[in-house]
Order: C-alpha cells, then sequence, then structure tokens
C-alpha cells in the first residue's frame, strides 16, 4: 500500500501544474478576450478548441516527464514505506535534482509548440493564399511570451518548494553537490525575478509599436486607443503581480534558509553538535548547509579527541594545550603540592591478581582525584600507586592555593573511609595512604621533547612533599605539612606540630605539622 507521504506529495505536485497551468490559460483568454478581441468575436467553439488543443498538449508534455523520470519516482514510491531499500543509484538522484526542471522544460515546450500551432491558424484567418503574419507574431507573444514564461516560473519555484522536502530520502547524507544537475544559484533566482520584470516591458514596447503603427494607419485611429489602454494595463498588471509573487516566494525560501541555518549555529554554540542542517537545495545555501555539517563533523571529532586526550592528560592541560599548543618551558611560580601514596602497595601486588589490581587501583584513583579536583587541584601524574596534585599553577591559579592543597588532602582522608566501607562490603582489601603537602617556588612548565611532551612542576618543593609523604609512616601520621603551609592555613586547620625532622635529602632539618584529622 502507497505511503500518505507519497500520495501527499504526487498529489500537491499534480495541483502545481494544473494551477500554473490554469494561470496560463486564463491570461490567454484575458489576453485575446480582452485585449484583442478575434479570440472572444470568433465565437466559443474556437475557444474551447483553443482549450482543448492546449490541454492536450500539456498532457502529452506530463506523460513524457513522467516517462523520463519513471525511475526515480519508482524508487522513490517505494523508499516512503521500506526503509531498508537500497541507497539510491546517482542516475535516481540525478533525476531527483533535476524533477521541477523536467517539468519546467516540458511546460515551455508545450505552450511554445502550442502557440505556434495556434499562430499559424491565425495568421492563415479567412482568406486563402493570405498569411496575416502580425496576427501571427500577436498570437505567439501572448502564448510564448506572457502566458509560457509565467506558467514555467510558477511550475519551477512552486515544484521545487514542494520537492525539497523530499530530497532528504534521496540523499540522507546531505551531499547534494556529489549528483551533477542543473541547479539555479542565488543570483540566478535575482536574474528571474529582474527578468520577470523586464519581459513584459520589453513586450509592452513590442505590442505598443505594433499598436501604433495600426493606429496611424486606421482611418479612426482613436478607435484604437482603447485597445491600446487596456493592452497597457494588462501588460503592466501582469509584470506586477509576476514580480510580487517571485519576490515573495523566493524571499521566503531565502530567508527560511537563513533561519534555519542561524537556529543550528546557535545551537552548534551551545555546544549541541549532534543536529545536522538539513540540505534541501545545490544552490549556494545547499553548499553553505553541506559545509555548516562538515564543521559540525570535525567539532564532533574534535570532541572525541579532546575527551580522550583528557583522559591520558589532566583536563586543564589538555585545554591549554588544545588553545594555545605545546611549547617546551615554564616559568616559576610559587604552588602547593601535594603527594600520596598507598601504604603497603608492594605486598598487596603479591595477593591480588594482576586483573583485580588495576581494577583496585583505577576505583582508588578515581576516589581521591575526584577530592582532588573538587578543591581546585590539578592531578598531574599517576605513578603506580602514587599521585601528584598541584595546586595554584598557570593552568588552574588561585591565591589561596595552600588553604587548597590542605582542604584537598582532607578530603582525601574523608574519601578513602568511604571507599575502605565499600572495601569491606565487597570482603577485599582496604587501603591505607599517606599525604605530604608543601608550598614553595617551582618550574611550571612543558619538558621534555618535541614528539613527548610532559606538563609537569619541577623544584625543591615537589621533591619535599614527597618526602613528607613518606615520613608519614615512620610518624604514624596520615598527612603532614611544611612549614609554609601549615603557616598559611594555622587560622582554621587543626594542626599538630611534630618539631624539626630530618628529611632525606635536606642538610638542614625541616620543622613540620601533622593535620589533625577528627574521626
Amino acid at each position: 500500500m502507497e505511503n500518505k507521504r507519497y500520495r501527499r506529495t504526487s498529489q500537491r505536485l499534480t495541483l502545481i501544474v494544473i494551477a500554473a497551468n490554469a494561470v496560463g490559460a486564463a491570461l490567454i483568454m484575458v489576453y485575446f478576450g480582452v485585449v484583442q478581441s478575434q479570440r472572444v468575436q470568433s465565437g466559443s467553439s474556437d475557444i474551447l478548441l483553443t482549450s482543448g488543443i492546449t490541454a492536450a498538449l500539456l498532457l502529452l508534455g506530463n506523460i513524457l516527464v513522467s516517462r523520463r523520470s519513471a525511475p526515480m519516482y519508482a524508487w522513490y514510491r517505494h523508499a516512503t514505506v521500506n526503509d531498508a531499500i537500497e541507497p539510491a543509484s546517482l542516475h535516481i538522484r540525478q533525476l531527483a535534482l533535476n524533477m521541477p526542471l523536467m517539468g519546467t522544460v516540458a511546460t515551455l515546450a508545450m505552450w511554445l509548440l502550442a502557440g505556434l500551432i495556434f499562430g499559424v491558424f491565425d495568421g492563415l484567418g479567412e482568406l486563402p493564399g493570405q498569411f496575416n503574419w502580425a496576427d501571427f507574431f500577436q498570437t505567439l507573444i501572448g502564448m510564448v511570451g506572457i502566458a509560457s514564461p509565467i506558467t514555467a516560473v510558477i511550475v519551477y519555484f512552486a515544484t521545487e518548494r514542494v520537492w525539497r522536502s523530499e530530497l532528504e530520502l534521496f540523499f540522507p547524507e546531505g551531499n547534494l553537490s556529489q549528483a551533477r544537475a542543473f541547479r539555479v544559484t542565488v543570483r540566478g533566482r535575482l536574474l528571474i525575478i529582474f527578468a520577470a520584470g523586464a519581459i513584459p516591458l520589453l513586450l509592452l514596447v513590442i505590442l505598443s509599436y505594433s499598436y501604433a503603427v495600426r493606429i496611424a494607419r486606421a482611418p479612426q485611429p482613436a478607435i484604437l486607443l482603447s485597445d491600446l489602454l487596456r493592452l497597457e494595463l494588462f501588460v503592466v498588471t501582469v509584470g506586477i503581480l509576476v514580480v510580487v509573487s517571485l519576490v515573495r516566494t523566493l524571499g521566503a525560501s531565502l530567508v527560511e534558509s537563513l533561519a534555519t541555518l542561524g537556529q543550528h549555529m546557535a545551537a552548534a554554540q551551545e555546544g549541541e553538535l549532534d543536529e545536522r542542517v538539513l540540505v534541501t537545495s545545490n544552490d549556494e545555501f545547499g553548499a553553505l548547509a553541506e559545509g555548516f555539517n562538515a564543521m559540525l563533523d570535525g567539532l564532533r571529532r574534535e570532541e572525541v579527541i579532546r575527551r580522550l586526550f583528557s583522559c591520558y592528560v589532566t583536563p586543564q592541560v589538555a585545554e591549554y594545550a588544545i588553545e594555545h599548543g605545546a611549547e617546551l618551558g615554564g616559568r616559576l611560580i610559587e604552588v602547593s603540592v601535594l603527594f600520596t601514596d598507598i601504604r603497603g602497595f608492594t605486598s598487596m601486588t603479591e595477593q591480588l591478581e594482576p586483573a583485580a589490581l588495576i581494577e583496585l587501583l583505577n576505583r582508588y584513583f578515581q576516589t581521591i582525584s575526584a577530592a582532588i579536583v573538587e578543591h581546585g587541584g590539578l592531578v598531574n601524574k599517576f605513578g603506580g600507586d602514587s599521585l601528584l596534585a598541584i595546586f595554584g599553577t598557570p593552568l588552574n591559579p588561585a591565591a589561596d592555593h595552600p588553604h587548597q592543597a590542605v582542604r584537598a588532602a582532607w578530603g582525601i582522608t574523608r574519601a578513602l573511609e568511604v571507599f575502605n566501607r565499600e572495601q569491606a562490603d565487597r570482603e577485599e582489601p582496604q587501603l591505607r595512604t599517606g599525604v605530604g603537602v608543601a608550598t614553595g617556588t617551582v618550574l611550571a612548565g612543558n619538558v621534555g621533547s618535541a614528539e613527548r611532551l610532559e606538563y609537569t612542576v619541577i623544584g625543591d618543593t615537589v621533591n619535599l612533599a614527597s618526602r613528607l609523604e613518606a615520613l608519614t609512616k615512620e610518624l604514624d601520621v596520615t598527612v603532614l605539612l611544611a612549614e609554609a603551609t601549615a603557616t598559611a592555613v594555622q587560622s582554621w586547620a587543626p594542626l599538630q606540630s611534630i618539631g624539626q625532622v630530618q628529611v632525606r635529602g635536606k642538610q638542614e632539618p625541616v620543622r613540620v605539622y601533622a593535620l589533625q584529622i577528627s574521626e
């Protein structure tokens, strides 16, 4: 059973052809019946004969177009009821794009043929052996110069407007430019509007000159002046109506295309990259829509790359590299460094299978990384069971970076408590960590080579944070702070002075503080 979509579109296209030719026929009736009275004077039988022959020619043209487009209509009919139909061939796609043109050419050809036939009939007249060229050209101009172009323009643009929405079936990917077909550019559409206004003026000049010659030769020229006035009013009225109709039709089409593209551009700016612009023409707007869709594809690929990139480096590093590029070098800046490590990890590796160990580490790092990021930290690197985080770098600048680092250390201990309760429920090993925090000047930037870079921080502050984490096991505390960090947060953080301790790699003892974690 044929789909409603196919029937509805077919009916609309048929009505367009009938209505457009009815407009052309009405113009001819007015032209011959009002402007040139010979059709009315010749009687109703002549009018019926003219209408009948014209209708037969138009029907013939429609049959020829249907036969030419038969493969396209057959595929289209099946496509509206079967989603699994094979994609349209290149030939069918070309027929689909050229469908409005074929109907228009057939209309023009049939009107031209009708004009020649009736022009010859009128030229022969009633006197044998004489041919009236004036009557021939007047008839030809009326049918070919007025009715034919107006009918053709209506057929083309009305058909194209209806058919646009169906092209998505033939071009699901929207690549209309891949099929070579007739195209009316935006400039061409504007020229058509110009021609629609200029042709009636040209016809007015020709017909007025013809009437002027007749008036000059007539014994009573005043009688022909009323005919000339009706002719001028008729041509001017037709010209105005045609131009206004085209401006409204083409203007609406252009505005709709721009509005649709503008809506999708606004959506893309908001990050909605999944919607594609429907490509419904092969003109400049169609090319623009195809280009916009290609841009969206590129943005989606870039988003995928950005997400994958962010899985291997921190989001801040990824964003900075994408926006500013990656260059070797760095700068001195004061930051706070947090270093954490799992206690007893070596023995744990002997007890767990590799797959279980990796799964445990992933859940652990996800837990403590969330606490670090929540307080503005940048997770810089993982080292087996250890993690280095930094606060206050150019990638995550913050004036209160010591406060952020200490709050993150506190957050890690709280998150680990929840993590260990879940581990107990799963009957899996629980984890203990040590955290060292130090504040000082480091060199922050990209190190490595042009082929492989790493954004990191280098300096004594980093080493001190690592050494403090190692001391947490010896001193039996969870979080150790260097003196500079403790001084910055002493107004609110519960601290316990450990005193001066000897730190590996330091010649002089270092004063450290323990962050008291309440139960």
